[in-house]
């Protein structure tokens, strides 16, 4: 009787269990596309590409790895080290920002250029740190939707969002029209002024992750992070001191810094060395910005494949990525009140986690020498692209005032 159970699994090179775990890992990656297929049949506009996706990844699994199990139960091995690189130089990076009220994604862009690559050098890290630089970030931007409580943002009044959505609209296409007139590639374009008008490195991460894979795309990606925080930290200093220079009211110095500041933490911080109310209203409006991050994705994985012809396009650029779903799930259920109060703080700890661990892997495969050779434009766009929002969000503000 045991014989039965053990006869065809040791036929492909696995026990009872790991066989039990690979059917039942088939039958889940079925049933997914099936829903998937089901759900394209009725909005075509949608999931256009996860059927036959899921077929390969079936026939490539089910196949191909089969063929080699031993070097595939090496493979899943040798995801241990870069992803144990990655989480440990992200919790650190966790406990440093938390210690200094600034955002995770800085002190993790540092950690993976100083100490991830220099062991990627003497280790292979290269197959985690993939893992962390797509799946992982995937998830943790799926994760901000949690913050999201669409009742607390229209508590905000019709005037006040209306001003946030069109400071986030200007910014996005006057932003990719600044990078374009100083000679920036498409993506380029789209990924810095995303990380300005919506919430800096959690927007460059989640843009990067639709945009076609490549040295290039990962160069920028680790630029973008960079300058974006440093002018983030340098904002949450100067943008009180101009709210208060200009005497802005304390309801519109909250929209102003809501809608200028890239980084919710930073908006926080700037709001708080006001006052509590205005630090509380302050990161409601920046919330407005990142509930748009999700839209903002799709819309650029929908230009990105719309700009390349059949079979060139990158294999995951669909026109509702997968994350971007759950984003909007997770925010509708967080409006529904069906997420416990008691879990956000858990979901925030775990989503700042598993995008600093991306943007570990980015700050692995950064180099000095590679960032320089981007040059002055880069610089000068986004730049551009920050003093334009500080300008529309200041003007917003001034109307409200």
């Amino acid at each position: 009787m045991i014989k039965a159970f053990k006869q065809h699994p040791e036929t492909v090179g696995e026990s009872y269990l790991e066989h039990l775990g690979s059917a039942w890992g088939y039958a889940a990656t079925m049933a997914a596309g099936a829903v998937a297929c089901l759900l394209h049949g009725l909005f075509p506009f949608a999931f256009q590409a996860s059927g036959s996706r899921r077929i390969r990844e079936l026939h490539e699994r089910m196949i191909t790895h089969r063929t080699a199990p031993r070097a595939a139960r090496t493979g899943r091995a040798a995801l241990v080290p870069g992803l144990l690189v990655a989480g440990l130089l992200t919790l650190a990076a966790t406990l440093a920002a938390k210690a200094l009220g600034q955002p995770v994604a800085p002190f993790a862009l540092v950690g993976g250029f100083l100490i991830a690559a220099p062991l990627a050098g003497r280790f292979d890290l290269t197959p985690g740190l993939k893992i962390a630089e797509r799946p992982l970030l995937r998830v943790g931007v799926a994760l901000l939707g949690l913050r999201i409580a669409l009742g607390d943002i229209a508590g905000l009044g019709v005037q006040t969002l209306a001003l946030v959505l069109g400071c986030v609209a200007l910014t996005l296409a006057l932003g990719s029209g600044i990078g374009r007139l100083f000679g920036l590639p498409r993506g380029f374009a789209m990924l810095s002024a995303s990380a300005t008008a919506i919430c800096g490195a959690s927007a460059a991460m989640a843009v990067a992750s639709i945009l076609p894979k490549g040295e290039e795309t990962e160069r920028q990606t680790g630029y973008v992070v960079a300058v974006v925080a440093t002018l983030s930290t340098l904002a949450m200093l100067a943008y009180p001191v101009l709210a208060r220079v200009a005497h802005l009211p304390p309801d519109a110095t909250a929209l102003f810094l809501g809608a200028s500041i890239h980084d919710v933490a930073q908006v926080a911080g700037a709001g708080q060395s006001v006052s509590p109310h205005v630090g509380d209203l302050a990161v409601t409006v920046k919330l407005v910005r990142v509930s748009l991050l999700a839209l903002v994705v799709a819309s650029v994985a929908f230009a990105v494949a719309g700009s390349r012809g059949e079979g060139t396009g990158p294999s995951r650029a669909m026109l509702l990525p997968g994350f971007v779903i759950g984003f909007f799930a997770l925010a509708t259920a967080r409006t529904l009140g069906l997420v416990p109060a008691t879990i956000l703080p858990a979901a925030t700890f775990a989503s700042n986690l598993l995008i600093g661990a991306g943007v570990v892997a980015v700050g692995a495969k950064t180099s000095i020498k590679g960032l320089q050779s981007m040059g002055w434009r880069p610089l000068a766009a986004l730049l551009c692209q920050t003093g334009l929002l500080c300008g529309l969000a200041f003007t917003a503000a001034r109307i409200v005032s």
